[in-house]
């Protein structure tokens, strides 16, 4: 077993606790967002895992949350029996999460603008990585702005999705002038989910 697997493991081990101390509904969709986000990284939405997750994990009883438990004890043991193979997407998806990590962390210590240079950081080098997955050609100063309507232009993801990554872009870009009053920490928090989720579904 690599390093890369073992802090999968790990951070599967985390979520499993986590699920023995959910009080209220509030710790209930943190969790589940979390396992969900975590699950698409590693294997992606169209694995068993993560549908059954979504499937099965609906409410805060615990039917479904021990079955959301059931689901992350599964993956683990795929991946210390070494069944999950695509190790360069398990390399991708640590790299983003160890930083957008980084990136909550300071959300949740105050420092939502430094957070939202980050999560911005994050997501130029994940698009640029989705535009090499898809073999669509980018330069050396191409930015968030470019890279969006490359990928939107070229079908990899529609409009819709083109204009809530640029909403991203004006909070990073907010962010990098100086222009700390034209966002709050809220949205900062829904960049940074969003931005786990699109590069969950995407790499």
């Amino acid at each position: 077993m690599n390093s890369i697997q073992e802090k999968f493991i790990k951070k599967i081990d985390e979520l499993i606790e986590k699920a023995r101390s959910i009080q209220n509904y509030s710790d209930f969709f943190e969790w589940k967002t979390s396992s969900e986000n975590l699950i698409n990284l590693i294997c992606g939405q169209e694995n068993d895992f993560y549908k059954n997750f979504v499937k099965h994990v609906v409410n805060r009883g615990p039917m479904f949350i021990e079955s959301g438990v059931g689901i992350l004890k599964a993956l683990k043991d795929a991946l210390e029996q070494g069944y999950i193979k695509n190790i360069r997407h398990l390399v991708i998806a640590e790299v983003f999460t160890n930083f957008l990590e980084m990136a909550e962390h300071l959300l949740e210590n105050g420092y939502k603008d430094a957070a939202a240079s980050l999560i911005g950081a994050v997501l130029e080098n994940g698009l640029r990585k989705i535009a090499e997955k898809h073999n669509v050609t980018v330069k050396r100063d191409d930015n968030i702005n470019s890279l969006n309507t490359k990928l939107a232009d070229k079908g990899i993801y529609n409009r819709l999705i083109q204009k809530q990554i640029q909403a991203w872009k004006d909070i990073r870009d907010a962010a990098a002038h100086g222009k700390f009053n034209e966002y709050d920490a809220d949205q900062v928090k829904l960049m940074l989910e969003g931005v786990k989720k699109f590069l969950a579904e995407y790499l």
